[in-house]
């Protein structure tokens, strides 16, 4: 076999391996500018020579992930331009659900409970622990193929969170799971099972969202309590953020009981750029005739206060991106597309009545802040086979 060696280098080049970065520029660019705009993006991320090669294509961020009806084709929009493209790279796209999203990378797993973090534009893929070895996950007879695993494939595990620019040897996931009650799950880099997150503090309380920042994982239950897990080490070590009785009510005005908007309200997490951590509260079904009416309520943490929530009367600039991902805080003032002050949730249930009979619309919910109110969105989504992802694109 002929080699060849490389002038100042040890490495050699084979007939069996070309040396593609030898392409002339101009075939280079012909090539580039053939592909989809998403791999344009993996193109010029290649080699110096390659990227010189082809101009980038600026897609704002950040995206929303759509999943066909046949779950065979994905679609990405950009949000802030709405301009929208297929993607074909994603592996594994039949049958499987997504259940969370962070920093270019989503969380996916199929109808047997295998579970992977991939990242679309790379198909890079990094591979948990199955969600059989979830805590307390228990099949009749030890089996796998039972007619309802399928079922509870779908519902058992509701959101996934995980580390930022995860690898195959550096990552921590936490997942929700379980129903009726919630409970916290997570897996490390090396280990082979999830373990269930639980210590003196936590035991005992069902959750509902989860939020990794800055390092720790938060997460609020259903009573709206708050505590903030540290799994860097050997053990977890948990601190409690805010207790159930640190909540004040009196920003919200219809003066229902403490149990009540605990009950009636779904309670998300989020964090801006600058550290500030904020909770949020909306009903789980809208209406078009209640648009309008304020059902949300957006609390500030202030651990110099008590209560420690104190209400938010605007987010200035910024914006926050709830759904099912790790939830971003934006500002708005380079992007005309989107509001300011706002909260944006991704697949609202929006109840409407069609020909006398009630229906409900999958669509952005839109909260503005300032005016206490809920505002038409100038997105409504068409029906998929899975609720929309909030996702930021990275190469990484």
């Amino acid at each position: 076999m002929k080699r060849r060696r490389i002038q100042g280098a040890e490495a050699e080049t084979t007939m069996d391996s070309p040396d593609w970065t030898s392409l002339p520029l101009d075939v280079l660019t012909k090539i580039g500018e053939k592909l989809p705009v998403p791999h344009r993006a993996c193109f010029r991320a290649t080699c110096k020579d390659w990227c010189s090669a082809l101009l980038p294509v600026v897609i704002p961020s950040p995206w929303i992930f759509l999943v066909g009806k046949n779950s065979d084709t994905c679609n990405f929009l950009s949000f802030p331009t709405r301009r929208s493209f297929t993607y074909s790279l994603l592996p594994e796209r039949h049958g499987v659900r997504y259940v969370g999203s962070q920093a270019g990378w989503l969380a996916v797993y199929n109808e047997n409970l295998d579970v992977s973090l991939i990242n679309p534009l790379t198909a890079a893929r990094i591979c948990l622990p199955s969600f059989l070895t979830l805590p307390n996950f228990e099949l009749v007879g030890g089996s796998c193929v039972l007619p309802h695993l399928h079922r509870i494939s779908r519902f058992f595990v509701s959101k996934v969170i995980f580390s930022a620019n995860p690898t195959t040897h550096n990552y921590i996931a936490v997942s929700l799971y379980g129903t009726p009650q919630i409970e916290i799950a997570y897996a490390k880099a090396g280990g082979d099972k999830w373990n269930l997150l639980q210590t003196t503090s936590t035991q005992n309380r069902s959750y509902e969202d989860i939020m990794y920042h800055n390092g720790k994982f938060y997460c609020i239950t259903v009573e709206a309590e708050v505590f903030a897990f540290d799994l860097s080490g050997v053990s977890p070590t948990v601190t409690v953020v805010a207790e159930r009785t640190s909540l004040g009510l009196t920003y919200f005005d219809d003066h229902i009981p403490c149990f009540g908007v605990i009950q009636i309200y779904g309670k998300y997490l989020a964090c801006s750029s600058t550290g500030e951590l904020f909770l949020i509260f909306r009903r789980e079904v809208l209406c078009h005739e209640s648009l309008g009416w304020k059902g949300i309520m957006v609390w500030r943490y202030n651990p110099q206060r008590q209560p420690c929530w104190e209400a938010v009367k605007n987010l200035g600039n910024k914006s926050l991106l709830i759904g099912i991902n790790n939830a971003i805080s934006i500002s708005t003032e380079n992007f005309r597309g989107v509001r300011r002050d706002c909260v944006y949730f991704m697949g609202a249930l929006v109840r409407t009545i069609v020909d006398d009979r009630p229906e409900f619309i999958l669509r952005i919910g839109v909260f503005d802040v300032e005016r206490g109110m809920w505002a038409r969105a100038n997105y409504q989504l068409e029906s998929h086979s899975q609720p929309p992802i909030w996702f930021t694109p990275s190469m990484l």
